[in-house]
């Protein structure tokens, strides 16, 4: 159920309104073999080489605020395999939530402030969206004023769902947001966005790669 209308149909604890319910409508509730996740573009010149900063993002990305605005509808992950997947990360995210923590990682990251060295202003980041929608938007809305609190500007970058592509595929996505659907509940089938076989054009846009990953994945 969209957030546009989740009002109009839930009783505001997740139940079928009582009215739809008595004309024998059911609301059936499932988890499913999706994650959705903001990549980070690892050949940015900025993000790529300042594993600092990158933290600090991780740190001041509010989950429970965000939670809030699906309506309680995802769940935190803490890797890249969804819950119920066999090989999934036991170990809790090192990185989530802190928004103090955040604040110490951007001066440890050479942005004091979220102020960049070399123009005396704030750093800006842009992150591509491929679905320009009204949730989108205010989605993006959303994840900016997560990074305001740390003093760094997101501009938000919306394209039609082919231009986006287009520019993962060639790398020139600062900070992406997407979503990876699991064909089969293997872990396989997650961990492969991040083997450097399959960097752009190829599904792992991030263009992360790892020699160790690779050879443990393999």
């Amino acid at each position: 159920i969209s957030r546009d209308n989740w009002d109009a149909i839930t009783d505001g604890r997740g139940g079928l309104k009582a009215e739809y319910a008595a004309r024998g409508m059911r609301l059936m509730v499932a988890p499913t073999l999706d994650v959705f996740y903001f990549g980070i573009n690892m050949r940015d010149p900025v993000l790529g080489t300042n594993r600092k900063l990158r933290q600090a993002l991780n740190c001041a990305f509010d989950f429970p605020a965000w939670k809030r605005f699906y309506n309680g509808c995802v769940e935190r992950s803490d890797g890249p395999v969804p819950q119920g997947v066999a090989g999934r990360l036991e170990t809790p995210f090192a990185y989530a939530f802190d928004l103090e923590r955040a604040k110490r990682l951007m001066s440890e990251a050479g942005y004091p402030s979220g102020i960049d060295p070399k123009t005396g202003r704030r750093l800006v980041l842009t992150l591509a969206i491929g679905r320009p929608c009204q949730e989108s938007r205010e989605a993006g809305e959303l994840m900016a004023s997560f990074y305001e609190r740390i003093g760094v500007k997101l501009e938000l970058s919306f394209m039609t769902w082919d231009a986006f592509l287009k520019a993962l595929n060639e790398r020139r996505c600062q900070l992406y947001r997407i979503g990876w659907v699991g064909d089969y509940p293997d872990a396989e089938n997650f961990l492969q966005l991040f083997h450097s076989a399959n960097v752009s054009p190829g599904s792992n846009h991030a263009n992360y790669t790892n020699p160790d990953y690779d050879r443990e994945y393999d």
